[in-house]
């Protein structure tokens, strides 16, 4: 199961860990958080991805950083992660 841990949060920027993701996640948040108006900065890295023994998936724990300007970050986050999750609904719809 993945979750987020944030590491740093201030009202411009914030720094998440993504724990159990691989790129999928992360990739796609990155850009719709760089299609957002007041990103600055929106990037990931991934180190040492490893082999899950159930499931034969690489997983990381890639890190997420955001910088904004003149927008909260947070929000500009939250705004990102409703863009994957109708994105996602509607794929589901199509099917």
């Amino acid at each position: 199961m993945s979750y987020i841990n944030i590491i740093e949060k201030s009202e411009n920027s914030i720094e998440l860990e993504l724990v159990n993701d691989d790129h999928s996640l992360s990739n796609a948040l990155k850009e719709s958080l760089l299609s957002k108006k007041g990103v600055v900065i929106a990037s990931y890295g991934v180190e040492h991805p490893v082999l899950h023994p159930e499931t034969g998936r690489y997983i990381s724990n890639p890190t997420l950083v955001l910088k904004t300007e003149g927008v909260l970050a947070e929000k500009v986050l939250k705004e990102a992660l409703r863009d994957i999750i109708d994105l996602c609904s509607n794929c589901l719809e199509e099917l």
